[in-house]
């Protein structure tokens, strides 16, 4: 007797830490979701980048994944607060609220899973980088459900048992339902009002935070209205997608800039969404007076040694590796770690290191630097589709003039949420 005691408490207390582990990450990734929806948000500390070697920044910025006008992760905080709720109740509260509370948390805990697998898939088939932290979450939620089973099993009313009584008083009139079953509906009652306080509270700082959708037309109209420039793209340019596409997107970065970083996000998911479609062309514009003769002071100390590294890893036709790869370990990676990060990319890290000291790489960014200057830029990210400034390149924006600059019939055969991979290409 004392084993299933011990047993059953033990069982409520990984359902306490697993509830509560789920409540923190979820906590995180809004929290992060909000920060990046403000000025600051990428200078921020990023605990995937620190975790997993990779952000998630991708993901938690993409505007798919709000749902009801709040984003995933705010619906991992309200799923967690509810059942959260539940456990109290059935713990705290014990008698006739037992079984019942554990058994409607378990049934969440399931429809939970399911809907957490749902969006696995579907991000999945839409070739979407993956967040290493959701699908933390999701794991933790897959143990709950089973931990919830168990400390359930350990009441004196069998699941079945609940059902059989739950049905019984939803087709009982009000008049006739006995004491301790109102009792139960307050108590479900309370956990339902602390969910929508949760929820009342997530879309209140999401719509402080969350500009409004951008208007389509004027997008398009400011864009049309802006001059071309002629802007070269070759073979020798990091580049995804075909040469001949009929839409180029040409962007200027800095591997020190955080809005390049949210921005180096948005460009798989453009060219998944595209495919052969779409060019993405990246052209380095250090903010450092290293390489750039044009600024006064230096805002971004150690950004050129960054390019000529980029440069060197393009060499060995391994440039949006480490792109992708040292703008998630951060803005402020060190020079000096590049080597390092060379290595685990498994390049030949002896002709890295002599590829960006060499000339070539400091006159492949230093022409990048010149077109840039040429062109007057204002800063980094700069965005040019098909010649034509991009003043606010997000995400919904860039995506809004690529399908208006495409022709007709191919615009309405894109889907709105997917589309082939198409060629990668050095």
């Amino acid at each position: 007797m004392a084993h299933s005691v011990g047993a059953s408490r033990g069982w409520w207390l990984a359902c306490a830490v697993l509830i509560a582990t789920g409540l923190a990450q979820s906590l995180y990734l809004l929290g992060r979701v909000l920060a990046l929806l403000g000025p600051s948000g990428p200078h921020a500390f990023d605990l995937c980048s620190a975790l997993f070697a990779t952000s998630c920044d991708g993901t938690l910025g993409d505007d798919r994944y709000w749902i009801l006008n709040i984003p995933v992760a705010g619906w991992g905080l309200v799923y967690f607060t509810a059942l959260g709720g539940l456990l109290l109740l059935a713990r705290f509260v014990r008698g006739p609220f037992a079984a019942d509370a554990l058994l409607a948390a378990f049934v969440s805990s399931v429809v939970g899973a399911f809907a957490g697998l749902a969006l696995m898939v579907w991000a999945w088939e839409g070739h979407e980088a993956m967040c290493p932290l959701c699908i933390s979450v999701h794991a933790v939620n897959l143990i709950l459900a089973y931990s919830l089973w168990r400390a359930g099993a350990s009441t004196t009313a069998s699941p079945l048992e609940v059902l059989r009584s739950a049905r019984a008083w939803l087709r009982r009139p009000w008049s006739e339902t006995s004491e301790p079953a109102r009792w139960k509906l307050v108590g479900f009652t309370g956990v339902a009002l602390l969910a929508l306080v949760a929820y009342q509270w997530v879309y209140a700082e999401g719509a402080l935070r969350r500009p409004s959708r951008p208007d389509r037309a004027a997008i398009i109209a400011a864009h049309r209205a802006a001059p071309r420039v002629d802007l070269p793209v070759t073979e020798e340019d990091p580049h995804l997608g075909p040469l001949d596409a009929p839409t180029r997107l040409v962007v200027f970065e800095s591997f020190r800039c955080p809005g390049c970083r949210a921005l180096a996000g948005v460009l798989p998911r453009l060219r998944a969404r595209f495919g052969d479609r779409l060019l993405v062309a990246v052209k380095q514009y250090p903010l450092s007076t290293t390489c750039n003769a044009r600024l006064a002071r230096d805002q971004q100390p150690g950004a050129c040694e960054l390019a000529w590294a980029a440069q060197a890893a393009h060499r060995q036709s391994q440039f949006w590796k480490f792109h992708d790869a040292l703008f998630a370990s951060g803005t402020n990676a060190a020079p000096e770690s590049v080597a390092a990060l060379a290595g685990r990319l498994h390049l030949d890290v002896a002709r890295f290191d002599a590829d960006r000291a060499s000339d070539g790489a400091k006159q492949r960014v230093a022409a990048d630097i010149a077109l840039g200057s040429r062109l007057e830029i204002p800063g980094t990210p700069t965005v040019f589709l098909n010649g034509r400034l991009v003043p606010r390149p997000s995400a919904e924006a860039l995506e809004i003039l690529i399908r208006s600059d495409l022709e007709p019939q191919v615009a309405a055969a894109i889907p709105q949420s997917r589309n082939e991979h198409g060629s990668a290409k050095e």
